[in-house]
């Protein structure tokens, strides 16, 4: 089971945060703010009008996650309140299993505090003692500059470029970055 206990850490800013595997408890938490998120970051491929979890689907994917051998699923506590998330699992088909794709976010007003960095180096840590996790994968937004640079002072280099690989509301678009670390 991929399950992480409670890990405090101190965010750059000196605030004091949890780091753990969600109990099942958090389910309805979880739920609200991953849909916050959603709704308010220009970083996501999801939009909230397009997520439509309820807390017992929330429930079945935190149980996945916890069930899984090659899975991790973190979240990130302030004063006890979720501030943000990171899963990872591996590919379901034996070619693919040897490596996964992270999704990584934080209500807006936690962004940039150092969190990205402590849940990553978590995942990283755990993704090293499990002899089935070679590589970790993330895709990027090429516009969101602090989060690339995390990823590459963590080791993360640019496997490849998806040009418009997405496409705004306004009209605009973003090319997505392919990133991995090999643990």
């Amino acid at each position: 089971m991929a399950i992480l206990a409670t890990v405090n850490k101190k965010t750059k800013d000196g605030l004091d945060v949890a780091i753990e595997t969600p109990p099942l408890s958090d389910a309805a938490e979880l739920l609200e703010v991953a849909r916050r998120i959603m709704n308010e970051s220009k970083h996501l491929l999801t939009q909230g009008d397009e997520f439509n979890f309820t807390v017992e689907t929330q429930e079945k994917r935190m149980r996945d996650f916890r069930e899984h051998p090659d899975g991790l699923q973190l979240v990130a506590k302030i004063n006890g309140k979720i501030v943000g998330m990171l899963d990872f699992k591996v590919g379901a088909r034996r070619r693919i299993a040897h490596h996964g794709m992270i999704g990584v976010s934080f209500v807006p007003e936690f962004a940039g505090k150092g969190l990205g960095r402590l849940l990553m180096s978590e995942l990283i840590n755990w993704a090293k003692e499990n002899p089935r996790v070679e590589t970790l994968r993330l895709q990027v937004h090429a516009t969101n500059v602090p989060a690339i640079a995390l990823y590459e002072k963590l080791g993360f280099t640019v496997e490849g470029r998806e040009v418009k690989g997405i496409k705004l509301e306004n009209g605009q678009y973003d090319d997505v970055l392919t990133m991995a670390l090999f643990v």
